[in-house]
């Protein structure tokens, strides 16, 4: 009830001191109201000190009497940093863009320089507006750009048409990464007709584990050229490649078997490379059946390095039925069963010719027979490094070993005369029959033979130089072994890394391998989905995971909107 109502209910006494009590409410009001406003501008007063205090402070700081061209080059650098994205519900800010948020002189540094804004990671770390500010701040400097996954909506499509396809001539990185093959069906038809004449790195991956039904079509790219294109990663799926000088390429393996590439589309990618290709890793699967009679190997004279995986033969593929490989250097076997491993050894002993330039041969996880032929050294006398996994690859050092002891014997040169540089690949902790042995000063069984391995090869005058240790426990082994060493008072130069080198490169360096920084941010961004889903399910109901999320875990690095 109002006060003008209860007039006529109170007596004037009553109705005076109402009076006088909403005039001192008014003024206590008005105050308050004085007092908020005096109290907000103190405290941006105070704020705007503050900052010019610290300003003036920073100034004695030794990192701010850089000269601005030197700490731009300081901010390129952070770029190459890897991290894991450590938050389920927000994405994590580039380094670029947190660089840009410390000072005022570091922004304008960080805006003035446009190399920082030359990765841009659609839609994963990026959306619309974001990429709009890159495209403006990073002029005309060239781009790595990371399109994928999740755009085959129309929006995401007709966005890419505007934004990237007219600037493939600004393009020296690119990678099309999709959940599914039909996402990737609907993003190609984007690049075929264009001209990308700086691309230099590209990559075309699909991470659906169902494949395709029956053989998927080819689909082309790049018809008016990329020349000087010189990196190629792809899923195991037929793509017509523009007409380049490239010198790496990869077939990528998706996370399940899905459909193999046909023998025909894979000789076709590989022909038209053949004169310049130097390095070529088979990990996708490939079909190897329904040979044509007296069909010649391709040859690939230029070709250095060669990895393949048990993946690519899994499906009866022949590798060296398939291609010719006159100047190898380094010849890398993963993950190779039984029957593939003999068919290769094979291939080896009978056409040495092909192998005389061999120099690194490297066995992980293969299962190698107990009855290696002996006659595998000497079809690969100018090797120089022996790589092999502890405990799947015994025989080998067996081998090693035995004939050092004939050569020493008969005052022989030995088997693998130039070899100098022994690696180990340690998986996983060596069991307790490896490491636990009956008398205390003998050295554990796999200790012992790689002990006697070092000392017969300095007894036959042909020393070990290096020792190399990598794989998840290399640490420990490391430790062991060099107490072993140092117990028989043998001397020997040796190192560890955590990692295998054929797998992953350091996480905190992504120029070790570009196409590594693009995988591990595509499966922290699928991982971070997954785990968002799980937060926000309803309660009771699980979440379906997300499509393409690995098997394996790779780490990522932090970009997002600015």
């Amino acid at each position: 009830m109002s006060s003008s109502n209860l007039r006529p209910l109170l007596d004037d006494e009553s109705q005076r001191e109402l009076e006088d009590l909403h005039k001192r409410i008014n003024a206590l009001e008005l105050r308050k109201h004085a007092l908020h406003s005096e109290a907000f501008q103190l405290h941006t007063a105070l704020r705007t000190l503050q900052s010019r205090a610290a300003h003036i402070k920073n100034k004695a700081v030794p990192v701010s009497r850089l000269p601005s061209d030197v700490l731009a080059i300081i901010f390129e650098e952070s770029r190459r940093l890897l991290a894991p994205w450590s938050s389920v519900t927000n994405r994590p800010l580039s380094p670029e863009v947190q660089l840009s948020h410390v000072s005022a002189r570091w922004r304008e540094v960080a805006l003035s320089t446009p190399a920082l804004w030359t990765t841009i990671r659609f839609p994963i770390l990026h959306k619309e507006a974001a990429v709009v500010a890159y495209l403006q701040r990073c002029n005309q400097a060239p781009l790595s750009i990371h399109i994928g996954p999740r755009v085959a909506d129309s929006n995401s499509l007709h966005f890419i048409a505007a934004q990237f396809v007219p600037r493939l001539n600004q393009i020296r990185e690119l990678t099309l990464d999709t959940d599914e093959f039909s996402e990737l069906c609907t993003l190609l038809p984007l690049f075929v007709e264009g001209l990308a004449s700086i691309l230099r790195r590209l990559k075309i991956c699909c991470g659906d584990p169902r494949g395709t039904t029956g053989v998927p079509p080819r689909r082309d790219i790049f018809k008016a050229g990329a020349p000087l294109l010189s990196d190629i990663r792809l899923s195991a799926f037929p793509v017509g490649l523009p007409q380049s000088s490239a010198t790496t390429l990869h077939f990528e393996p998706p996370p399940g078997p899905g459909n193999p590439l046909s023998r025909n589309m894979f000789l076709d990618i590989i022909t038209s490379l053949s004169a310049t290709l130097s390095t070529l890793h088979l990990k996708g699967y490939i079909s190897g059946f329904h040979l044509e009679p007296g069909s010649a190997p391709v040859e690939l004279p230029a070709l250095k390095e060669l990895l393949v995986h048990g993946n690519s033969l899994s499906h009866g593929f022949n590798v060296f039925r398939n291609i010719s490989t006159p100047a190898i250097t380094s010849l890398s076997l993963v993950n190779v069963k039984r029957q593939g491993l003999s068919s290769i050894h094979k291939f080896i002993v009978r056409t040495p010719e092909q192998f005389q330039h061999l120099h690194t041969l490297r066995y992980i996880n293969c299962d190698i027979d107990d009855d290696l032929d002996v006659y595998l050294p000497s079809a690969t006398s100018a090797l120089t490094e022996l790589a092999v996994s502890v405990q799947h690859h015994a025989h080998l050092l067996r081998l090693l070993l035995n004939s050092d002891k004939q050569a020493t014997l008969h005052g022989v040169p030995p088997l693998w005369p130039n070899l100098h540089i022994l690696s180990l690949h340690v998986p996983k902790s060596l069991d307790r029959e490896d490491t636990d042995s009956d008398e205390d000063d003998d050295p554990p069984p796999m200790m012992g033979l790689l002990l006697e391995v070092v000392q017969q090869r300095r007894a036959v005058g042909r020393p070990l130089d290096l020792l190399r240790i990598d794989g998840p426990y290399a640490r420990s082994f490391y430790d062991e072994f060099s107490a072993v060493l140092l117990k028989a008072h043998e001397d020997l130069h040796s190192e560890f890394c955590s990692v295998s080198p054929l797998y992953s490169a350091d996480v905190q360096d992504a120029e070790v391998d570009w196409a590594f920084a693009a995988q591990y941010i595509s499966h922290q961004y699928r991982m971070f989905v997954f785990k968002k889903h799980q937060q926000f399910a309803p309660h009771g109901a699980s979440a379906a995971q997300s499509r393409g999320i690995p098997a394996f875990i790779y780490p990522s690095t932090p970009m997002q909107a600015p």
